[in-house]
């Protein structure tokens, strides 16, 4: 019977691998020559490690300060931090491995004669990931360690650089809003504190929520007396007659308060708003128009202090990234990956063939 061709059977048909003594020295001398090349010429490994800044109270700090727990419409000029994996997608492109070129001035050098030839070969060099939540680490592999630290300080530097960029970026267009709506409320303000002097001139009040309270008071007053003298006269006649001195004292107290109630009840015609249910419904109306004041008051203060809070941005826009680890060459040996996948597959297809020739297809035998 014919037996079935095969890959290995073909291979260990030829010459040169059908002896076993040539075939057992090839792979033995290639897996040392590979072995040799995992670890010579010896490659350094550098880390350095960026923490993205701590974010401040922001726009909702200011918010809950000035209207006291009040729910303002102000979402357009809210920003939240950038997650880990914005800065990770911003420190993995092609921006900043321009900044790293252009820092090192890497095009013209050997190995890097043009831009694209530069950017590919350090996007195999450099390699960036995100460990423990939100901190960035940032690694380089090369056979000189001066180099490979270089390259880390200058991604370092570019990634932070790009962030500042895109920070002032959004901090200026955050600006031409605040500015916009600072106009409205300056705006606002005036004709809410306009209206609100023009009804005091026009009512002759200056504060009418303190005239009515005054008022109230009085009256609330009067009538509390009042029913302490009807009790008091009660208390009198169950021991004494209506002739007794005491109780007419009593009753001529009473006839004063019931008086003097009536008055401040009474409306006076032509006095102007003097009387307690004028005095209420002008209240009202003084009511709507202070509570624009306040609304157009507090806006007004917000986006003026967070206009403050954009200009302090646009200062500390460049201190994005604390360095929590400068760069610094990994002192564990570090093995050469191609040189070690080639090992392993030397090694595979070596213990392929021998594992063949000891158990081969039924055909083949």
């Amino acid at each position: 019977m014919t037996p079935p061709r095969t890959i290995i059977g073909e291979i260990l048909a030829t010459p040169w691998f059908g002896d076993p003594l040539r075939r057992r020295l090839t792979f033995l001398v290639a897996a040392i020559v590979l072995a040799i090349l995992c670890v010579y010429p010896e490659i350094y490994a550098a880390e350095a490690q960026l923490e993205p800044q701590t974010p401040g109270g922001g726009l909702s700090t200011i918010l809950a300060q000035e209207s006291n727990g009040s729910i303002l419409d102000l979402g357009a000029l809210t920003g939240a931090k950038t997650s880990v994996e914005s800065d990770l997608t911003i420190a993995r492109s092609h921006a900043v491995l321009d900044g790293v070129i252009s820092r090192l001035n890497l095009v013209g050098k050997p190995g890097f004669r043009s831009l694209s030839q530069a950017e590919s070969k350090l996007g195999h060099k450099i390699n960036i990931i995100a460990i423990r939540g939100s901190i960035l680490q940032i690694t380089a592999h090369d056979r000189d360690p001066n180099f490979a630290k270089q390259l880390v300080d200058a991604t370092a530097t570019s990634v932070q650089d790009r962030l500042a960029e895109i920070s002032l970026r959004q901090t200026a267009q955050k600006r031409a809003v605040d500015l916009n709506r600072l106009a409205d409320a300056n705006i606002r303000l005036a004709k809410a504190q306009a209206a609100l002097n023009q009804f005091r001139i026009a009512n002759k009040l200056p504060a009418p929520e303190a005239q009515l309270s005054a008022g109230v008071g009085l009256l609330a007053s009067l009538q509390g007396e009042l029913q302490a003298k009807q009790v008091e006269l009660g208390s009198l006649q169950q021991f004494a007659t209506d002739q007794n001195l005491s109780v007419r004292r009593v009753q001529a107290q009473i006839i004063g308060l019931e008086n003097q109630i009536s008055e401040a009840k009474r409306t006076e015609q032509g006095s102007g708003p003097a009387n307690l249910s004028t005095l209420a419904v002008i209240n009202v109306r003084y009511a709507d128009l202070y509570r624009d004041e306040i609304v157009a008051q507090t806006l007004y203060r917000v986006y003026t202090r967070y206009l403050d809070e954009l200009t302090i941005d646009e200062m500390s826009a460049h201190e994005n990234m604390n360095l929590i680890e400068p760069a610094y060459i990994d002192p564990n040996r570090q093995f050469n990956i191609p040189a070690v996948g080639l090992l392993i597959l030397v090694l595979l297809v070596a213990a392929t063939l021998e594992i063949y020739l000891l158990r081969p297809p039924v055909g083949a035998r």
